[in-house]
């Protein structure tokens, strides 16, 4: 099945499956793993996920990023690795 990346309000991102259902991110934490989703890489070292420091960047870096790079990609779509 394919997502949809879309903007919420106050600095969120929903989620839209095929068949409509839609799943809310709110939490900056959460960032990270779905900017992943869409093509993000947290760092080239391969060493974090996003959410934790790294021997190149601070979680707090990787994770405004990420917000970054969802922004740039609403409306984008992906297959659903399991949000669904």
């Amino acid at each position: 099945m394919n997502i949809t990346l879309r903007e919420g309000d106050f600095g969120t991102f929903c989620l839209i499956a095929g068949d409509g259902r839609e799943i809310l991110v709110q939490i900056d934490y959460d960032f990270p793993g779905l900017a992943s989703t869409f093509g993000w890489s947290p760092c080239p070292c391969g060493d974090t996920d996003g959410t934790v420091d790294c021997d190149h960047r601070t979680a707090d870096e990787m994770i405004a990023d990420a917000r970054d790079f969802l922004r740039a990609h609403v409306g984008d779509t992906a297959d659903d690795p399991g949000y669904f």
